[in-house]
């Protein structure tokens, strides 16, 4: 009687079903990509379908590490230090009210033999109206205790304060903004190339701040600050001038 030579044949269909491993369709891993950025759904999956997936999950994890830090740099501009603990809270209230009222949605998919171009819409939290409004908070409180401008780290703790408060209730941007990030296969599993570390934080950017990028947000935000201190100019103006006789 023939032998079966049953090792090799077994070992033959599992290199075959290596080789034709398709991974998940381009669109499945665009949102596995956010869910795992911004509502930290599907790890496991996530940890799956991408290639390095433990690493690939750090690595998504360091985009709301760069925000917290870019954010409280700017924050403490004047000079005094923001507590780690402050900014830390901050980040997470936002990536939380992120997940309660953001939304996104694939509206395009490039393919080809590397991977695939995948094009989002994001409807963002409204950060500079929540800026812009605790701006207008801080002023009032300064007017009312003038002390409160000589002390930066006053300044900047009560500016935290605010924030916090203006986070809670904080309102989504009316429009979506789109963005578009390429994404790479090899062997099945998808990965985020070098090249694209920024526009996976300009994703995490458009959730938490309704823009596409750090540079669209720091342009909203000054013209945000310019209408505060219009109206700041037109209050004082507004007041009756003292007669000094």
């Amino acid at each position: 009687m023939k032998k079966l030579w049953l090792a090799p044949l077994i070992l033959g269909m599992l290199l075959l079903t290596s080789c034709g491993s398709k991974g998940i369709p381009a669109e499945e891993a665009g949102e596995l990509l956010i869910d795992q950025l911004i509502f930290q759904k599907e790890g496991n999956k996530f940890t799956k379908e991408f290639r390095d997936g433990d690493q690939a999950k750090s690595d998504l994890a360091e985009n709301s590490k760069m925000f917290e830090e870019n954010f409280a740099e700017g924050l403490s501009s004047t000079g005094a230090k923001v507590k780690e603990k402050q900014s830390s809270q901050l980040t997470q209230e936002l990536l939380q009210q992120a997940r309660e009222k953001t939304s996104y949605k694939v509206v395009q998919i490039d393919e080809n033999k590397k991977g695939a171009t995948i094009s989002y819409y994001v409807t963002g939290l409204d950060l500079v109206s929540a800026m812009q409004e605790m701006t207008r908070q801080l002023v009032k409180e300064t007017m009312e205790n003038p002390e409160l401008a000589d002390d930066e780290q006053k300044t900047l703790d009560a500016t935290f304060s605010i924030l916090e408060e203006r986070v809670q209730t904080i309102k989504i941007k009316t429009d979506p903004v789109e963005l578009n990030i390429r994404l790479e296969k090899e062997k099945g599993k998808w990965f985020v190339p070098k090249d694209q570390k920024e526009a996976v934080f300009n994703l995490f950017m458009a959730f938490i701040s309704g823009v596409e990028s750090a540079d669209a947000m720091n342009e909203e935000l000054q013209d945000a600050m310019n209408e505060v201190a219009k109206e700041i100019i037109n209050s004082l103006d507004s007041l009756p001038v003292m007669d000094n006789d």
